[in-house]
This record gives C-alpha cells, structure tokens and sequence, in this order.
C-alpha cells in the first residue's frame, strides 16, 4: 500500500478521536454548570437561616461579615467567641415566620428566643446577579447589633465579661482623672456577667449581671456601673489621704473659713489667723457609687487664732465634722476632698 493510501486511511480515525475528546469536554462542562443552573438560587429564607444559626452558634466571624459597621465609638472589642460562647444564656432557638419576596428584594420574619424571652426580628435582603453565568444571588442587608454600655472606673484598663478579659484601649479610658469612663460595646444578645478587674488589696470589683433581649437592630441599654468596692485597707488609705493631706493643707489657710474644709469659725470672726489641728477626726467610709466614695469625718477639734494689732491674740475652737467625697484615679490611688464651707458642686 502506498504512503499516501495509509495518511487518508487513518485520517477518520484522527478526525474521530478529536471528536471524542471534545465530546468529553462537553460533558465535563454540562457536569460542572448544569448544577449550578438546575439547582438555581439559594432562598432568601436559607441565606436568613445560615445567618441566625451563627448566632445560636456564637461564631462570630460569621456574624460580622452581615454586620453593620460600628461607628460613634462603639468598640468591637467584647465581640469574639471567648466572650459570647461564655454567657450564661444566649439566644438557644430561632423561628422563621414569614418570607415575603417582591422581585429582588425579600423579607425574612423571625422571632428569637433567649431563655422565656422572644423578640421577632426582620431581615431585608437584596438578588444580585454574580458570575460569568450571572447566576442570581441573594444577598443579606448589614445588620445591626445590640449595644452594650458599660460605665468602667477610670482605673480599669479592661473589663471582665463573662470571665474574660476585654481590654480598653487609652482612647476609650479618656483622660479624666477621676470616676467613671462610659464605654460602648457591640454584643450578642444574651445575659453577661460583667467587673472591673482586680485593683490590688484596697479594693474588691462588684459584679453586675446585665440581659441584652433577643434584638437585632438598633438598641441600647440602660446604663450598667461596674466598679470597685473598698476593703479595709482601701477605707485606711482614704481616711489617712483625707487626714494627712486635705486637713493638713485646710490647716495651712489663713481665712477664718477656708473653702471645701470641714471646721470654719462663725460668722462674726474676721481677719485672717491661723489654724492648728487639736484632735483629728475619726473617718467612716461609707458605700460608694459612680466611683466615688461616701466619707464623713466626726470627733475632731480645731483652733483659730486671731493676732490683733497690739498682739493680743483670740482663739476660736471648733468641731471637726464634715462630710467628705473620695474617688480613685487612672493608678489606682486614692484622692478626697472635705464638703465645708463648700461653693463648688462635686457631684
């Protein structure tokens, strides 16, 4: 046979194989798409679920990417696994209500359960058309989340929710020096546990249990203080900074009744003299609230006395016992000062 006889002969059998490998091609093809267009699009309903179902879960992550962003200030740093995976309750059941689609819009009704509390919630969402094949998609609207506000001594560098500590950064703190710094967290719905964390031996954190219902939107809570309470050793430091250095400063004025100092002589004593502390007074601390804390000084005496120009002198005694304020600052020491003879309001 000649050369030219065998080519044409085994030229079907080319032309065959090229159609076979492009039968199979084909195939692949159908197999890979023809899913994706059978199948069609996910409901709005199941994009809603995947969303609620992360946050009976706690995850977090899946959360904030449906999330509005927050803004004013509100920190994002409460929201993590750790914090809402620890809350005593959370959100344990979800039902779907109603899905209303009004053509690439739609609308799911929810309602959400947290222990006997329910709260039905509406998620928006939008169809987009996405992919070489435009296949359509329906997109969840950001969300917004609860916000949590939390008033934290101007000590506390954290907070401790549920057990875990959130740090603040220094511009949450502010920088006043004493009381308390009002910060706003992004959280889950659920029921948080919530302190200032330890202060050292003079003072004891208090422990609030606060409850964010089951919403999604915009919400705020009533204020929530956490702060500090006084051990004995914290009542000593305050009653000897009240004594030993608000006293002992009120003691160095020369005015019959010095401003914010718990003695003054009566009204008829005028010029200036000078004091001398007799008897310092027994301070009892009492409770606290807004991180300041409630004093009074009792059982103390006092003396003015006066120089008059031909040297004679006139002494004046007087009680000591005045009521008193002490607060905290930023590192944790103890400040006070006296409410007699008092012009400036405190609190």
């Amino acid at each position: 046979m000649a050369a030219d006889d065998r080519v044409s002969a085994t030229a079907p059998f080319r032309r065959r194989g090229w159609w076979l490998l492009g039968g199979i091609a084909a195939l692949l093809a159908l197999v890979l798409v023809l899913p994706q267009v059978l199948v069609g699009e996910r409901s709005p309903e199941t994009e809603a679920r995947s969303f609620l179902q992360a946050i009976l879960d706690g995850d977090t992550d899946a959360v904030r990417e449906h999330m509005v962003e927050p803004e004013g200030g509100v920190l994002e740093a409460a929201f993590t696994d750790q914090v809402v995976l620890a809350a005593e309750e959370r959100v344990d059941r979800f039902t779907i209500e109603e899905t209303t689609v009004d053509g690439d819009t739609a609308q799911v009704t929810a309602t959400l359960q947290l222990g006997r509390r329910t709260q039905e919630t509406t998620l928006h969402l939008t169809r987009h058309r996405e992919g070489a094949l435009h296949r359509p998609a329906w997109e969840l609207e950001p969300v917004e989340l609860p916000v949590m506000r939390v008033s934290v001594p101007v000590a506390a560098s954290a907070v401790l929710i549920n057990g875990v500590e959130v740090p603040l950064s220094d511009e949450a703190r502010a920088n006043q020096t004493f009381g308390l710094v009002e910060v706003h967290l992004v959280v889950l719905p659920g029921v948080y546990q919530l302190s200032a964390p330890e202060g050292g031996e003079a003072v004891t954190p208090t422990t609030v249990r606060s409850t964010i219902p089951p919403v999604l939107g915009p919400w705020l809570n009533s204020l929530i203080e956490i702060g500090y309470e006084l051990t004995e050793t914290g009542e000593e430091q305050l009653g000897t900074y009240l004594i030993d250095t608000a006293l002992a400063e009120c003691a160095r004025s020369t005015q019959p009744r010095p401003e914010n100092c718990p003695f003054g002589a009566s009204e008829e004593v005028t010029g200036e003299g000078a004091w001398k502390i007799l008897t310092p007074p027994q301070i009892h601390v009492a409770g606290g609230a807004a991180g300041y804390y409630d004093a009074y000084g009792y059982g103390g005496l006092a003396e003015f006395t006066v120089t008059a120009e031909d040297g004679s002198t006139t002494v004046h005694r007087v009680p000591i016992e005045e009521a008193a304020i002490g607060m905290m600052d930023r590192d944790g020491r103890f400040y006070g000062t006296w409410f007699g003879n008092q012009e400036a309001v405190y609190y």
